[in-house]
């Protein structure tokens, strides 16, 4: 069972995390809605912690865009295996 810091998240947001092969790989379920596109990418890694980063990019310009919620499976790469490293999650949204 992977050891799981979801307090900086969202009620709604998924709390979702596994690893895949060696454990170098860590997959997350993310959030994004509309013309979002959402990301995920390491801000942190320590002996006892690894700090994943959520983010929701939108789009600057104003356009049509469709009123769903997704929740895209995304990968990110650790140094070492994550073994009983705590997975720490937080999420943000920018405009590009």
């Amino acid at each position: 069972m992977t050891k799981l810091d979801t307090n900086a998240l969202t009620p709604e947001y998924p709390r979702t995390v596994w690893t895949v092969g060696d454990g170098r790989t860590v997959g997350v379920l993310a959030q994004e809605g509309g013309c979002g596109k959402a990301s995920a990418s390491v801000l942190e890694q320590s002996a006892s912690a690894v700090k994943i980063e959520l983010v929701e990019t939108t789009p600057l310009t104003k356009q049509m865009c469709t009123m769903d919620i997704r929740f895209p499976p995304l990968t990110v790469q650790l140094s070492d295996p994550l073994g009983e490293r705590t997975v720490v999650l937080t999420s943000r949204q920018e405009q590009k």
